[in-house]
């Protein structure tokens, strides 16, 4: 028989081992434990969710707080959108002002041209007016130039009288008694006297006759044919002799080329077409061209400046290289800040053309003489391609110091332009 000690009783196949039972429990109650953490860590999650979502939902009802105090302020009363509209009411008040005012400011513009274009038109009337009643009041006056100038004692004047009589029967060979027989109404010498003048002032005769006169005319080729130094012309105003002498000029350079012209008061003809010579650049720029002509843009370099006893001369020069380009230049130069205001603006200019040509001019202005000089001046220092503008603002009377300064303001202007290109 076995020994009940020496086995283990049978189980059943329900039965659990208790060991088994033991750890089965403790593992529940492990698992258990998990879930609680588990648990307690989800919630305390939530509760954080929980308290953020708060939080923003109080940002959030901050944020639309103050969107509506923005809202307010720009949508309210007296807000932003209020307030723009009524600057763009402004705006469109002054824009409505400015737009009147440009055009009243148009009109008046348009009024002071047509007004400074007219003035133009009537100053050129009166001074061709002026012009004529000068040369009609000296029709009956010869010039005679080249007489030696004598200075007696005590103040007294030479005898004019017997030095005219000389001339014209010794050196015109008009006959004595028709020399007797002449009608003068004046003599005298023209301008003050210098002593450091180089030639002798020319004498002014008046005659009572013009038939008297037109006897003495008649015998200039006599001195041309003498060779002498005593020329006699037709008492002219200044503005018809500069003319003259321009012409001369010109006649002399178409001889050179065989074309043949004739000089008639202040007109060159072409001896075989009979048409009248015309300055290749035009007359001077009127006011209206200056005003609203095109506007061109050069290059205008400036020169120096110089003051005389209330005399005021500035120059500026342009590169030229055609006689369109020397108007069109001066036009633009009259644009210039105070230029057009200047009591003269005299010009002279050079250029050499495409056939080697060289060409040159000048303009007075009124102040006789000068431009010839001032061109003179370009000649001798070699300027070409070169227009060059003098400026005179009149103060007083400084004499033959005029032509000094123009000069050397018009070459310190065309030397700044040579140094600059």
């Amino acid at each position: 028989m076995s020994n009940p000690s020496n086995h283990s009783k049978k189980r059943g196949l329900g039965e659990i081992d208790p060991v088994d039972r033991q750890s089965s429990n403790e593992e529940k109650t492990g698992e258990n434990k998990m879930e609680n953490f588990q648990m307690r860590d989800v919630m305390q999650g939530i509760s954080n969710i929980q308290n953020t979502l708060a939080n923003l939902l109080l940002r959030i009802d901050g944020q639309g707080r103050q969107l509506d105090a923005v809202t307010n302020e720009i949508s309210g009363k007296h807000g932003i959108e209020e307030r723009l509209e009524n600057v763009q009411h402004q705006a469109n008040d002054t824009m409505y002002i400015i737009n009147d005012l440009q055009k009243k400011t148009e009109r008046e513009l348009s009024r002071m041209k047509d007004y400074v274009v007219r003035l133009e038109y009537c100053i050129k009337t009166q001074n061709d007016q002026i012009t004529e009643l000068k040369a009609r009041s000296m029709e009956d006056n010869i010039i005679i130039s080249g007489v030696e100038e004598s200075r007696t004692e005590m103040g007294k004047s030479e005898n004019l009288a017997k030095m005219i009589s000389h001339v014209f029967s010794s050196e015109m060979n008009i006959a004595a008694e028709t020399v007797d027989n002449l009608q003068i109404y004046k003599l005298f010498r023209m301008g003050e006297y210098d002593r450091q003048r180089k030639f002798p002032r020319p004498i002014c005769v008046q005659f009572a006759n013009r038939a008297h006169k037109e006897i003495v005319m008649r015998h200039i080729k006599v001195l041309k044919d003498k060779k002498s130094p005593i020329r006699v012309s037709q008492h002219q105003p200044e503005e018809l002799r500069e003319r003259r002498k321009h012409l001369y000029k010109v006649q002399k350079q178409y001889a050179q080329r065989n074309i043949e012209t004739t000089l008639k008061g202040t007109k060159l003809i072409f001896t075989k077409s009979k048409l009248v010579y015309k300055d290749k650049i035009g007359s001077r720029p009127t006011a209206e061209e200056i005003i609203n002509g095109e506007e061109v843009k050069i290059a205008i370099t400036p020169g120096k400046t110089t003051e005389d006893n209330g005399n005021r001369f500035a120059a500026h020069a342009v590169p030229v290289d055609s006689y369109k380009q020397v108007r069109r230049s001066f036009v633009e130069v009259m644009r210039s800040d105070s230029i057009a205001s200047a009591s003269h603006n005299i010009f002279a200019f050079r250029f050499t053309g495409n056939d080697g040509t060289t060409h040159d001019g000048s303009d007075d202005d009124g102040e006789h003489g000068v431009g010839r000089l001032l061109l003179k001046a370009l000649i001798d220092n070699d300027v070409k391609n070169t227009l060059v503008v003098v400026s005179r603002w009149y103060g007083n009377k400084i004499g033959p110091r005029r032509f000094k300064h123009i000069n050397e303001v018009g070459l310190s202007a065309a030397r700044n332009m040579s140094g600059s290109t």
